[in-house]
């Protein structure tokens, strides 16, 4: 519960939303949460949680009490006989003592197939966010899939996959997109820039998506000014496919032992001590 902060209520049972469209109230439990999620038939589906601001201790105490409850109800509301996995979510903020009681008591008692970290990328700096991760990984099963929410930079995959993080998730590439941005791995393109606009070279030169083997950054840029929606989906095309071929290279580097080396020549482009050929 984080995204919709302006418009729920919280308590000890659940979260009322009110609609921004028309108003009305909708109530959401633990146990309607996993109803939802069971009927949409996902693979992996998640816990009932609230994520709170991560710096104010004492409502971040409250939520990993009330996370840790809610846990407990997804657990006895979800079947056993499902090929569904339930994953538990890590809360605590930036303090790593709450961090350790909300990790312990999800492994003690629920275990989990696998677990995520939550409530990070909501307001705290890098720095802050790589250092929780820091002491938060280390905490969680090693023989269990490790889930980043809500994280989807490529700089933050690379520093996630770093630190032990398997699985991330994240709306960038879209969000994005509908801003005329375009993902590369010497840094964010707005297409809105005038440079653009007589430029006949794909947005990435080296990506073999369908935008980038179609078009030219000076029609996309047109799309963008124009107020075009196919400008957002050929965006959105585009970063989806660079952040999937970043996640296969990390995949890849693991696999062959020179994590390191693409980690510092992945990072070291997108900060533009290099130039794109």
């Amino acid at each position: 519960v984080f995204s919709l902060g302006a418009i729920n209520k919280i308590d000890s049972d659940g979260v009322t939303f009110r609609s921004h469209i028309d108003g009305s109230k909708h109530r959401f439990t633990p146990e309607v949460s996993m109803q939802i999620q069971e009927n949409l038939g996902a693979d992996i589906i998640m816990c009932f949680d609230q994520c709170p601001t991560p710096k104010d201790r004492q409502v971040v105490i409250d939520a990993v009490a009330r996370t840790s409850a809610w846990a407990v109800r997804c657990r006895n509301a979800h079947p056993d006989d499902t090929s569904q996995a339930l994953f538990g979510i890590v809360q605590g903020g930036i303090f790593e003592d709450l961090r350790a009681q909300s990790a312990d008591f999800l492994q003690r008692e629920v275990n989990f197939p696998g677990y995520a970290v939550g409530g990070l990328a909501v307001g705290e700096s890098k720095t802050e966010m790589y250092h929780t991760l820091d002491f938060t990984v280390p905490m969680m099963p090693e023989n269990k899939p490790r889930y980043l929410m809500g994280v989807g930079e490529p700089d933050d995959l690379v520093q996630g996959v770093m630190r032990g993080i398997d699985i991330f998730d994240c709306v960038i590439p879209t969000r994005i997109a509908r801003h005329g941005g375009a993902l590369t791995r010497f840094g964010r393109l707005n297409m809105r820039n005038l440079p653009f606009a007589n430029d006949d070279r794909p947005i990435d030169a080296t990506c073999d998506c369908y935008c980038c083997k179609t078009f030219t950054r000076a029609y996309i840029r047109h799309l963008v000014k124009a107020g075009e929606l196919l400008a957002h989906y050929l965006l959105s095309v585009h970063n989806i496919h660079f952040l999937c071929h970043h996640v296969m290279s990390l995949r890849e580097s693991i696999l062959n032992g020179t994590l390191l080396d693409y980690a510092d020549n992945f990072l070291r482009d997108l900060k533009g001590q290099t130039t794109p050929g």
